[in-house]
């Protein structure tokens, strides 16, 4: 900030003057007018103050002064702590007059004066001469007051502190040496010695200003507090000297030593004390002085030593331990693992690991634990299935192993492709305790049902006319259901029964009837009475094809439907599944299938399982045939016709929902490729069925590709 307006009164004043600037950390200072020529006859000081703490720096950044022989006509003239720094005048790099050039002016303390002189004209050989006068920049520069001369005249400059000093910018504190406190005027230090803690394992101890003599009316404690399993030992140094008196034994100050409350000796004189073993972790050491004398004092060294365990030595043959030391002491450690297959035990406890700490008094803090086979429990029974001990039966121990095997031929092991069903099976006892499968990992086996595979298969080979009472296990995938009365039905997998849709919800009934009906399953017996003593198999889940109309009597188009049971069945000779087709040579023209059912037969019901063997007939021929009936049914493509107008042999009544079945010889399999599901009359012409091949898709949607 330019003090001209300031300096301007007092140029037309005509007065000497003082210009105090605020305090600041930096500014500048000018003549007056500057940069113009300043004026004649003037005399003003400016004071100059920076924040206490620190000093005043000053650099002239321009400088055209009247030069004179002294300085003595005009001139600039520095000073600070009481002392002039210099009188200048001339022009910056000429070598008339005395030019301040670059020089840096510094005060001790926070003020600099800066008196600007000038006479009564300004001439040079009668001519009058202008000159611009001068520009400074100032700035605070940090006071080290630790260094600070002690003969300096200014006061509050030179630092009392006793002991140690210590600046910082804008200021200076005080400290004392080890074993001296700090008092409340911040400068002097007093002893304080009656607390002193040494934790570390080793370290030097001493009186104080060791070995200058040591100060008087002392009452000083030294503790040496270390960690449990360390001992403490004491070794003192030379020189030793307390006072004593020959006579009198410590009379005046002594060194006594204490370990775990007990007293150790009171030492003084010019000898010093043997190197003493405390057998502690805690020792105290009690120093008392007089109020006079000049002896040296003492120093010792303390050093720990730490206790030892006894080596660790293993309960059995399959204990490992890790990386074995030849000594053990306080505060080691080791682990213990067991060999493969084997279990860490503490007692009757499994241990996931163990590490043992020697302690304070040379004791482990664990015993040593001992080492068990692995035992992976009884295997996990298998579903359809069991399994068979390839190693000694009923161990199930570490490297056990059993093959898990389906009950053939009702079931068969699920694999992978490139796979069999003896790696599946096989599973071992891992040294983790679990039984695992080199393929699939824990995954237990599944054991799906084989379909399509009568133990006692139909053997007929001509053409029935009328129908003949099946045997047990000629068609084992039948069922009977009795829901809005007789029906059939074919076991898919081992929960589900493929039926027609109209058996759950009947042409020309209404909706609401179909609410609350009971749905009666029965399986596996080819007598009505005998299968319904067997018990039926509650349904979890009906689902019905959504293209199903239950309100268009003359369209069978979906008339499909799946009955998901409630459990499983177990599979046998006489419960079997029916497979699903997959490709259209099972729909050849004259390909002959057998239908099965508990339906009408001769205008009677029929109380045993009865069957036919049918051609699949012509399609142009069955929609001709309809014709000639006068026939509005619906005969889609999804559907497909079988049977012989010329021949007495057809599904009836009570057959609805049961699968045209036919055995495919390559395979050896039986297909269901149809469900019995309308015709007109029975044995009066051709039988309709619902394609299966349409919707194996929606089957496997809904069932499951396993199923």
């Amino acid at each position: 900030m330019r003090l001209i307006p300031l300096l301007l009164v007092t140029l037309f004043c005509g007065v000497e003057g003082s210009i105090y600037l605020p305090q600041k950390l930096y500014g500048e200072v000018t003549s007056p007018l500057y940069p113009k020529p300043y004026p004649s006859d003037l005399e003003t000081t400016t004071v100059i103050t920076v924040p206490t703490g620190y000093r005043v720096k000053l650099v002239f950044w321009q400088f055209d002064v009247e030069p004179s022989e002294g300085c003595f006509y005009d001139y600039v003239k520095i000073s600070a702590d009481k002392k002039t720094l210099g009188r200048f005048c001339g022009q910056q790099d000429s070598p008339q007059g005395n030019p301040p050039g670059r020089k840096e002016f510094m005060s001790q303390g926070n003020k600099m004066l800066l008196t600007f002189h000038t006479d009564f004209s300004n001439e040079e050989n009668g001519t009058i001469m202008f000159y611009k006068g001068f520009l400074a920049y100032y700035q605070a520069v940090d006071l080290d007051e630790c260094t600070s001369q002690p003969n300096s005249v200014e006061e509050g400059l030179q630092p009392r502190c006793q002991h140690l000093c210590h600046n910082y910018v804008g200021g200076y504190f005080c400290s004392c040496r080890p074993g001296y406190e700090l008092q409340k005027d911040r400068q002097s230090c007093q002893a304080e010695c009656s607390s002193g803690l040494y934790t570390e394992p080793s370290g030097y101890i001493s009186s104080l200003e060791y070995p200058k003599p040591y100060p008087p009316d002392l009452r000083c404690n030294y503790s040496i507090r270390v960690e449990r399993g360390l001992t403490v030992h004491l070794k003192f140094l030379d020189p030793f000297e307390i006072d004593d008196h020959q006579q009198v034994h410590c009379p005046y100050d002594q060194l006594q030593i204490y370990a775990n409350g007990k007293n150790l000796g009171e030492f003084c004189g010019t000898q010093r004390p043997p190197d003493l073993d405390t057998s502690s972790n805690a020792v105290d050491l009690l120093f008392f002085t007089d109020e006079s004398g000049d002896s040296r004092g003492w120093k010792l060294r303390y050093t720990t030593e730490i206790i030892k365990c006894p080596q660790p030595k293993a309960l059995d043959e399959f204990t490992i331990i890790q990386d074995p030391q030849p000594q053990y002491q306080f505060r080691d450690y080791f682990i213990v693992t067991c060999k493969q297959g084997y279990q860490l035990m503490e007692g009757s406890q499994a241990l996931l690991s163990f590490t043992a700490v020697c302690q304070h008094d040379g004791t482990w803090h664990r015993a040593m634990p001992r080492c068990k086979i692995k035992d992976c429990g009884q295997p996990r029974s298998l579903s359809n299935g069991d399994f068979r001990y390839l190693t000694t039966r009923g161990v199930n121990t570490y490297e056990a192993r059993i093959q898990y095997y389906c009950h053939d031929p009702y079931y068969k092991m699920m694999t992978r492709a490139g796979s069999s069903e003896s790696v599946r099976g096989i599973y071992t006892c891992t040294p983790q305790g679990i039984w695992k499968n080199e393929e699939e990992g824990e995954k237990m086996p599944r054991c799906l049902p084989v379909c399509g595979k009568p133990v006692n298969p139909v053997t007929q080979k001509q053409r029935i006319i009328g129908g003949q009472k099946a045997n047990p296990g000629n068609f084992p995938w039948q069922a009977f259901t009795n829901i809005h009365g007789r029906g059939g039905g074919a076991l898919l997998g081992d929960r589900w029964i493929l039926t027609a849709a109209h058996t759950i919800y009947p042409k020309e009934h209404n909706k609401e009837n179909n609410v609350n009906v009971s749905k009666d399953v029965f399986l596996g017996h080819t007598n009505v009475e005998e299968i319904k003593k067997l018990g039926h198999h509650p349904v979890r889940r009906v689902i019905i094809h959504p293209d199903y109309r239950q309100d268009e009597p003359n369209n069978f188009e979906g008339d499909i439907a799946l009955l998901e049971l409630e459990n499983s069945v177990t599979l046998g000779p006489n419960l079997l599944p029916i497979c699903l087709p997959d490709n259209e040579t099972f729909y050849d023209k004259d390909l002959m299938g057998y239908v099965s059912g508990f339906g009408i037969t001769e205008d009677k019901i029929a109380f045993n399982l009865r069957f036919v063997r049918l051609p699949i007939a012509d399609r142009e021929a069955c929609q001709r045939w309809l014709r000639t009936k006068n026939s509005n049914d619906v005969f889609s493509q999804n559907m497909f016709c079988s049977g012989d107008p010329t021949l007495k042999h057809d599904a009836c009544q009570g057959d609805s929902g049961g699968v045209f079945a036919v055995r495919d010889r390559s395979r050896d399999i039986w297909v269901a490729t149809g469900i019995v599901s309308w015709g007109i009359g029975c044995g009066e012409g051709y039988g309709f069925y619902t394609k299966l091949l349409n919707y194996v898709d929606w089957i496997k949607k809904e069932i499951g590709d396993e199923n």
